[in-house]
Formats: structure tokens, sequence, C-alpha cells
């Protein structure tokens, strides 16, 4: 059985792979918006990734005769960006939030005993880092080909193929 302090502690992971499932939400938004489809797709790909995280967080307190809970305050996502750069900055704060909060529970288990918890959190660990990779790689795709509006149409194309590798696992 989870201790009532881990328990507390993946609770709040939960909330912040919901917050992060609900921006990548608004940015697909954005995106669809903006006339970027294949850009929307990866938003929209990269919530279900996020909300996955929270279930399998969700669905390892259950299991573990604890309760999991998903708060009712997330706060309000942002959901306008100047351009595509910017967008794909916040995603890398975004995913460095993240980074953080599961490699300090993380480190919190391993110090207080809580030994399953910390191998439950260790595939999130390396999905993360993987993550801030592939957001910085992006990054430079943009950088490089540019933004402006002439810029886009051939920019959310590279898109289609970051999705397509990012569903067959390659991403």
């Amino acid at each position: 059985m989870l201790s009532k302090t881990v328990q507390s502690k993946l609770n709040e992971q939960i909330q912040k792979e919901a917050y992060a499932s609900n921006a990548y939400l608004a940015m697909a938004t954005w995106a669809e918006k903006k006339g970027l489809p294949n850009i929307a797709e990866y938003f929209y790909l990269a919530s279900d990734d996020e909300r996955g995280h929270a279930l399998q967080l969700y669905k390892y307190i259950n299991a573990n005769g604890g309760e999991a809970r998903l708060e009712d305050k997330l706060g309000k996502v942002k959901d306008n960006f100047k351009n595509v750069l910017e967008a794909f900055r916040h995603v890398f704060d975004l995913e460095h939030g993240v980074t953080v909060a599961i490699n300090e529970l993380s480190t919190w288990c391993l110090q207080n005993g809580e030994h399953a918890t910390y191998i439950f959190l260790q595939p999130f660990v390396v999905e993360q880092q993987d993550a801030e990779r592939k957001v910085q790689e992006i990054i430079t795709i943009v950088e490089r080909m540019g933004f402006e509006d002439r810029n886009l149409f051939y920019l959310d194309k590279q898109f289609k193929k970051i999705n397509q590798q990012d569903a067959g696992g390659g991403g």
C-alpha cells in the first residue's frame, strides 16, 4: 500500500500531466486556426501522450491501495502565440517543467524508501529526457526553416513526417 505522502506526490504529478495535456489541446486549436493541420496533429498527439501519463499514474495509485484524484483547479493554459517558434518554446518550457517534477518525485521516492514507486517512475524519467531532446530538435528545425507566413506551408509539411515517426515509435 502506498503511503499518504507518496499518494499525495503522485496526485500532484497527475495534475501536472493533466495540465500539460490541456495546454497541448489549446495549442492544437491555435494551430488549427492558423491553418497548420500537421502541427495541430503534433499537439493532439502530445496531448494524448500527457493524458496517457496521467492515466498510468492514476491507475498505479488506485491499484496500490491509494486514491487517485484529478483536481478541478488546473489553471488556465496559454492559448495564443505570436508565431510557431514562440509556441514551441512554450512546449519546451512545459516539457521541462514536467521533467523537473518527475525527477524530483523520483529522487524523493528513492531517498524515502519508496522503491516500487521509484522503479515505476523510471520510464517516465527516460521519456521526459527524450521529449525535451525532441522538442529542442523541433525548435532547431523551426529556426532553420523560418516561421514567416511564406514558410509555414513547408514547415507544416515537415510535421507530417515528425508525426509519422512518433506514431511508429521512431520519435
